[in-house]
């Protein structure tokens, strides 16, 4: 997760320096710096606010899809076992699986999550 942070930041600079170089066209080196700086924390911004707002937004509908399909004992249940496991065999999960053991549980709740909305669904449209 930080590598990725880190290269979106670093992708997110370098589109926001090449806006910016439209600033080398002014000749008043002054009014030229001033303009360099604010596209450049405009691009940056921009690029930040709308990441942020898209994941607050994508978390809104996990939310909410928790909240409609999976908001009772069985899901509890299912994160305590899941987040016990990973922690009990942290160490062996490492050495057969080179992946962080975050993603690994949020991986797996949202196998659980598909399933259960899947399981619903069909339960739902099948009539007994």
């Amino acid at each position: 997760a930080a590598s990725f942070i880190q290269t979106f930041i670093g992708w997110t600079i370098d589109a926001g320096q090449s806006v910016a170089q439209i600033s080398t066209k002014i000749p008043n080196e002054i009014i030229a710096g001033i303009i360099y700086w604010l596209l450049l924390i405009l691009v940056v911004g921009i690029c930040v606010a709308g990441t942020g707002i898209l994941a607050i937004l994508i978390e809104i509908k996990v939310i909410e899809l928790y909240k409609k399909n999976c908001w009772d004992v069985i899901t509890l249940l299912m994160i305590l076992t899941s987040a016990s496991v990973i922690i009990f065999f942290g160490e062996s999960i490492k050495k057969i699986m080179s992946i962080n053991l975050l993603l690994l549980f949020i991986l797996l709740q949202g196998v659980y999550v598909g399933l259960r909305c899947y399981l619903k669904n069909q339960l739902d449209t099948k009539l007994y």
